[in-house]
């Protein structure tokens, strides 16, 4: 009988991937060249010009932040022109431009990548660790995504993984996938609570679990939360600390604030395990000549009062996921904590408060959701294999002529699922072609949320029947009553449909309020940093 081909599980994260194999059904992470199992999700290109991968790419980050690419979960599967991207630009060192298709691309050395290209470097680089300790190659892969991706960044992590050379059976949320790891084979029937604070996001997710089916009751969370955030309220401090003392502005220097970058998130992980940490950095700056040295306290107690509105923000999401399906947080059994972020002091407090009861111990917040991953991949075909019924985190609709969001899907419907409805008339009377612009996300107006492509078929078929088919990897496919027969269509994207680029612009001509509020936030968080500083300037 031929060997079963062997398939590997992946959580390719916001600053970390991991990977993990299965033998004799118990899961492990498989180790890097270096011995240590995390490999940096950065990509770089060095002064020679060759591009580099993983930890080596983010050792030359001080000297070369220009041509090193962090961070890219954040961008993947977005457009471009979005709200959220041209918000992000400034928060990274390198280039993001417009790709060919109108998604958000970075350039290296004039060279335009796609964030596919980036990711499939990363996870290439896992294949090959993979296959050089377990012998052999490697083509099936379980990737895992935020449970609060939409259908383009999803799609865009599977053809990630299908430029790295594997067979991607399968896309999971990061949730559920930690999930398996803490409750498969255990013959539990409980309702869990995954909190997952990573470097980049923050996803919660429900979970009933009876034997080994794993239903997801409900999900939530930010793709704009997460260990970054924390990072720069960090980095916001040393600033003005420095500021105050030396008079000098470090945030124009890229490489200056790379190190504060570095040291910020070097005392923050200090800070879970000691109560006071020095910043210390000799030659930050120099003046007139002479070297200026940074050195800045930082207190566990001062992190907290910097960051607690940000755990508070993830508190109120875990409340705000509860509410929505009716659930109490004293039908909560147990919290399983995923993501470096969860291991902050205040974030477990918190939860003892919250919720009653201490998060789970013998869950690693790190390494659980590729284990979870990979035994997922390992059960596939097998008779006692892992049942997985998830939920739409993100409601699917199209845009109405005026600019607002219909819903087809709503959040938290079970997948897989198909709904179906009539196709309305042209836009424009006479017109020849029906357009419909499909897009996901929370908000009642299209231009918050994501444009996910267009279907577009002849006005003849208007009434007809349409489907939206959700995947059990939650990824869509549209269908058209074709002879009385569905037949699926191809979304044709465009770089931005008129309509949105409308509604781009008008949101353009408030933001001048929206800023002056978002000013008038900052200013509070600079007057907190002022106050933990001692007042002053």
């Amino acid at each position: 009988m031929a060997e079963k081909p062997r398939i590997i599980g992946i959580d390719l994260g916001t600053t970390n991937t991991l990977v993990a194999y299965v033998k004799n059904r118990v899961p492990k992470v498989v180790p890097t060249d270096k011995g240590n199992l995390i490999l940096p999700s950065v990509v770089a290109l060095s002064p020679k010009g060759d591009l580099i991968i993983g930890g080596i790419a983010k050792d030359q980050v001080v000297t070369n932040p220009r041509n090193t690419i962090y961070g890219a979960k954040r961008l993947i599967g977005r457009k471009y022109e979005s709200k959220i991207v041209q918000e992000l630009k400034s928060y990274f060192t390198y280039d993001i431009v417009e790709g060919p298709d109108g998604d958000a691309a970075v350039s290296l050395a004039g060279r335009v990548y796609s964030l596919p290209e980036i990711s499939a470097m990363v996870l290439g680089q896992v294949k090959t660790m993979a296959e050089q300790f377990l012998g052999g190659q490697i083509q099936e892969a379980i990737i895992s995504v935020p449970a609060y991706y939409n259908d383009n960044q999803r799609q865009a992590v599977k053809e990630a993984g299908q430029l790295a050379g594997f067979d991607v059976k399968r896309i999971v949320n990061e949730p559920t996938a930690a999930a398996l790891a803490y409750g498969f084979n255990r013959g539990l029937d409980q309702k869990v609570l995954v909190y997952d604070l990573g470097g980049g996001t923050f996803d919660v997710s429900v979970l009933q679990l009876t034997g080994n089916v794993f239903e997801v009751l409900c999900t939530g969370g930010d793709t704009f939360l997460g260990g970054i955030d924390f990072d720069n309220r960090i980095i916001d401090y040393v600033l003005a600390a420095f500021k105050k003392e030396h008079g000098v502005d470090l945030s124009q220097s890229p490489i200056a604030m790379q190190r504060i970058k570095n040291a910020a998130e070097a005392a923050k992980i200090d800070l879970t395990l000691i109560p006071n940490v020095v910043i210390e950095l000799p030659y930050i700056e120099e003046r007139k000549g002479k070297p200026m040295d940074l050195k800045v306290p930082l207190s566990r107690e001062q992190l907290n009062s910097l960051t607690g509105d940000l755990v508070d923000r993830t508190f109120a999401l875990c409340d705000e996921v509860l509410t929505e399906k009716g659930i109490a947080r004293s039908q909560i059994d147990e919290v399983i904590l995923v993501g470096g972020q969860s291991r902050m002091p205040l974030v477990q407090q918190q939860i003892q408060r919250h919720f009653g009861k201490a998060p789970r111990k013998g869950v690693h917040p790190d390494e659980c959701v590729a284990l979870g991953a990979a035994l997922l991949g390992d059960s596939l075909g097998q008779i006692d294999a892992v049942t997985l019924i998830d939920a739409l985190s993100m409601p699917i609709g199209y845009a109405l002529p005026t600019g607002r969001f219909r819903k087809i899907i709503e959040k938290n419907h079970r997948i897989p699922t198909t709904k179906s409805f009539r196709l309305p008339p042209p836009r424009e009377q006479g017109a020849p072609f029906i357009e419909m612009d499909i897009y996901q996300g929370d908000s009642e107006l299209i231009v918050d949320n994501e444009y996910l492509g267009t279907v577009k078929v002849p006005a003849a078929n208007v009434g007809k029947r349409i489907d939206f088919k959700l995947d059990e990897e939650c990824l869509l496919h549209v269908a058209v009553e074709d002879a009385g027969e569905p037949r699926e269509v191809s979304l044709a994207t465009r770089d931005t449909p008129e309509m949105l680029k409308k509604a781009i612009a008008e949101e353009l001509a408030k933001r001048t309020q929206r800023d002056e509020r978002t000013a008038a936030e900052k200013g509070g968080l600079f007057s907190s940093i002022k106050r933990l500083l001692g007042g002053g300037g």
